[in-house]
């Protein structure tokens, strides 16, 4: 599957057996990072923000009314961890992404069944992995 820049700056991906969007959440608590991931998604015609969030509480309160998420992009260093923010949404969520800097962490994501980004990201990077997800 390839991505494919169009005039308005968005990219698109390639594949037509996908659905029109999918849904994504993001919760990182980092002022610096959330903005970045907000961009990325953005520029992705086939991604739809469900929701951003700083804090996990608030971010899984609103899972009540979101309902089935596709992806969840999730920062691993919190004030408590997300790979357990991401066991408790797993019923809730298709692929979760876990953003993080530290090579333990990839362990733990993989072990969890998750994907795992190191930070800093680029936008490279996170279409590449949200390309392979859905092309699996």
């Amino acid at each position: 599957m390839a991505g494919v820049l169009h005039t308005d700056g968005k990219i698109r991906l390639m594949n037509l057996l996908v659905p029109k969007a999918y849904s994504c959440v993001i919760i990182d608590d980092s002022r610096m990072s959330k903005p970045l991931f907000e961009n990325f998604v953005s520029q992705i015609d086939k991604l739809e923000l469900k929701g951003s969030f700083t804090d996990k509480v608030d971010a899984m309160a609103a899972f009540w009314t979101f309902g089935k998420i596709d992806f969840l992009f999730l920062d691993v260093q919190m004030d408590m961890s997300g790979i357990d923010v991401a066991r408790m949404l797993k019923n809730s969520v298709k692929y979760v992404v876990i953003l993080g800097t530290q090579g333990t962490q990839a362990i733990d994501a993989f072990a969890n069944k998750c994907k795992f980004l190191s930070k800093p990201l680029d936008f490279t990077n996170f279409l590449n992995a949200i390309e392979q997800l859905i092309s699996v």
